[in-house]
């Protein structure tokens, strides 16, 4: 009798423990960083997600991508890029905001900043929640919300760090321009570095299209254990997670890339920002980055590099894969 009430009791604990996961996830209280994705086409069609309800066209380069949880207290970060294995072939920004009036929708525009105007281009974007490495800071360098931050700071226009409470020398860092409310933020671009001196923090700059450094509000993501890489200018790897091979395509100055990963990534979002691998130094120069499925291979993904007079460079960047 002893023995059937001991088994009774076990498997009552993991029915209850496996009904309290289901809750959480259904519920949005426990999400995990990046878990959360859309990827969004330029005429407002929802073409895969994970968690995504509804991605709209608003008006010309500007969207709403609704999910199934509150994302007020997120952060997103989002990236013009193909729905397929073409490319965006062109110096596009996207800039995220939450959505007025609409707790489980982000606002997201996309401008050419060759021409500072919106245009329409395809999105991938990914939103951290709960517990994680994330960060909303407004363009003071104060903390609007985040997750294992230590501090956040101004350290001169343009320039900011946000140091977190473990080292992530193995992680990505991307981000995005963004308000730390609603409302919609001015067009910039925005580079990311580990701070120099400190395993636990990452430099963040942005800058106008003519690369003057102006202060901006911002949305930074740190992964450090899922699919991530951190690539080289000369396509080499500096670090990753189940990455099998970078390569720089064609020749110098192209800012062509091609990630192969240990699977398929066909299915996913793909988000990037271009920053050094290193902890100290900084890429100045105004830049966009768009990605891709790579054409051919379902476990590649495709980067593409411009300056913003719509030429084509070479630079280091941070890579995230979201599933």
């Amino acid at each position: 009798m002893r023995v059937r009430s001991i088994a009774s009791r076990f498997v009552s604990l993991r029915l209850l423990l496996v009904t309290a996961v289901i809750f959480a996830l259904g519920s949005g209280t426990a999400i995990a960083a990046g878990s959360l994705w859309e990827v969004g086409s330029a005429t407002g069609a929802l073409v895969r997600s994970n968690g995504g309800t509804a991605y709209t066209r608003l008006s010309t380069g500007t969207y709403q991508a609704d999910f199934n949880s509150d994302q007020t207290k997120c952060a997103y970060v989002a990236t013009p890029g193909d729905t397929g294995a073409g490319a965006v072939a062109g110096p596009v920004i996207a800039t995220v905001a939450s959505r007025a009036g609409d707790p489980k929708g982000l606002f997201i525009q996309t401008f050419n900043q060759s021409s500072s105007a919106v245009v329409d281009d395809p999105v991938h974007v990914a939103t951290y929640c709960g517990k994680g490495f994330w960060a909303v800071v407004g363009g003071d360098g104060t903390l609007a919300r985040g997750s294992k931050v230590a501090s956040s700071a101004h350290l001169s226009t343009g320039n900011y760090e946000v140091i977190f409470t473990k080292k992530v020398k193995k992680c990505a860092f991307t981000a995005s321009i963004g308000t730390t409310g609603i409302g919609s933020a001015a067009a910039a671009e925005i580079t990311v570095a580990g701070r120099a001196g400190n395993q636990f923090g990452v430099f963040v700059h942005t800058m106008n299209a003519a690369g003057t450094p102006v202060d901006s509000a911002f949305h930074l993501a740190v992964t450090c254990s899922k699919d991530i890489a951190v690539i080289e200018a000369d396509g080499s790897k500096a670090r990753g997670s189940h990455v099998t091979s970078s390569t720089k395509l064609g020749g110098s100055g192209t800012g062509t890339y091609e990630v192969i990963f240990d699977r398929t990534v066909s299915g996913c979002a793909y988000t990037a920002t271009v920053g050094v691998s290193t902890f100290g130094g900084s890429v100045s120069t105004p830049v966009t980055i768009t990605t891709a499925t790579r054409a051919g291979n379902p476990n590649g993904v495709f980067v593409f590099i411009h300056k913003t007079d719509g030429t084509t460079i070479d630079e280091p960047f941070h890579l995230q894969v979201s599933c």
